[in-house]
């Protein structure tokens, strides 16, 4: 059977550059999992509406039901039928059969199986995908499953009881993949234009959503006031790499009294030829831990600090205040946050640049190999960091920060 693919007007002049392997692999070759009482005819929205034809005289129209843009008009026979879209569309379909309307659905997957493919996003994108998943869940009435990494199934289990962890089903209504962020058939929009608490409902289809909170499961359990710090992230340039601003910061942190606690996972992390240490006068708590203990930790923080991490989503999380240290991405792009440290007098924000190749960010596109290398990171001072602090513990004591 011949697979056509069919897309909106926009992508008309987009150039189709996925795989037939990576289709595959989000399931467009699965069988479709909605027969009709017309032989092999069936369809479903796995990977995209999949609207299987048999031979006849068939004459078939796709409509986005929204917006009422025809996407699709025309005979049919033999076809296997695939949108390029493969994010939310309300999907509507009327077909055919020798002149006579023999079918009109409108997708609605009440009371249908719904899966979500998040297993290859990283923490932070995971913890800002999950409320849009649940309000997915709440809006459509339908049962909703999601296959993610084993570090983020406990966090599922506590805090969205009601979403089910598992592999990707063989029968499901639809499944979505919000994982190829820069894809133009998997995202309607180049993401790194948005933050990254829209990628719900950029992927989704969902504006509105309540934020969870990760609550401690267990009661404090350090009796000093401290705050935790991570100095990590998934690459090293997103890191601090002032050499001494760790260090004079940590200090200042524990004239004021508090102890200052490392969480990261590792000790050392070196990439891009670049060493990322536990800083000096922090205190050891890294290790490869469950997240809920790193709630239970975080959570009675007095605030944190840390870098465009998941760390930092986690902490966010359980709403904890959080001083995010950021060079290469943009003010806007991680979490709302009052309390974003970056120096806008340098060059930044490379990781939102859309006219860069995704990536790029990681080599430091512009200044690699000068003196500048870096600079978006090197150049944020001590000073600068204090200097919220300060704010944030002004911000307590007026009850600005509640």
């Amino acid at each position: 059977m011949e697979r056509r693919y069919f897309r909106a007007p926009r992508f008309q002049d987009v150039p189709f550059q996925i795989s037939h392997d990576l289709l595959n692999n989000y399931g467009e070759s699965r069988p479709l999992s909605i027969q009709t009482t017309y032989p092999g005819l069936a369809f479903d929205f796995n990977c995209g509406l999949r609207l299987q034809i048999p031979s006849g005289n068939w004459h078939v129209k796709i409509i986005d039901y929204d917006s009422e843009v025809v996407c699709f008009d025309g005979d049919v026979s033999d076809i296997l039928l695939i949108s390029l879209e493969k994010f939310f569309v309300r999907w509507q379909f009327f077909i055919w059969l020798n002149s006579k309307l023999v079918i009109d659905h409108t997708f609605n997957p009440e009371g249908w199986r719904v899966h979500i493919v998040a297993k290859s996003l990283a923490l932070g994108d995971c913890i800002a995908l999950l409320p849009y998943i649940e309000e997915f869940r709440k809006k459509w009435k339908c049962q909703l499953s999601c296959s993610v990494k084993p570090y983020m199934q406990e966090i599922i289990k506590l805090y969205y009881p009601n979403l089910e962890c598992t592999e990707t089903p063989n029968y499901s209504y639809a499944t979505y993949a919000p994982e190829l962020f820069f894809n133009a058939f998997f995202m309607p929009n180049e993401l790194r234009k948005y933050s990254m608490e829209k990628i719900g409902q950029q992927s989704l289809g969902i504006n509105r959503i309540e934020k969870v909170l990760y609550h401690p499961t267990k009661p404090r359990q350090i009796k000093e006031p401290y705050v935790c710090i991570a100095v990590q992230a998934s690459i090293t340039p997103k890191s601090w790499l002032n050499p001494n601003g760790w260090r004079t910061v940590i200090n200042y942190l524990k004239n004021l009294g508090y102890r200052v606690l490392c969480t990261d996972k590792n000790r050392v992390e070196t990439s891009h030829g670049i060493t990322v240490k536990m800083p000096e006068g922090a205190e050891d708590f890294t290790g490869d831990l469950p997240l809920i203990e790193r709630v239970n930790l975080l959570a009675y923080a007095d605030f944190f600090i840390g870098i465009g991490s998941g760390l930092s989503w986690l902490a966010w999380a359980t709403g904890v205040p959080v001083i995010l240290i950021s060079g290469i991405s943009a003010t806007w792009f991680e979490f709302d946050n009052p309390y974003r440290v970056i120096n806008l007098l340098v060059c930044h924000g490379c990781m939102n640049d859309t006219s860069l190749p995704w990536g790029e960010y990681e080599k430091c596109p512009r200044y690699r190999g000068t003196d500048r290398v870096y600079e978006c990171s090197k150049k944020i001072s001590a000073r600068q960091v204090i200097q919220m602090i300060n704010q944030l513990l002004d911000d307590k004591r007026t009850g600005r920060l509640e």
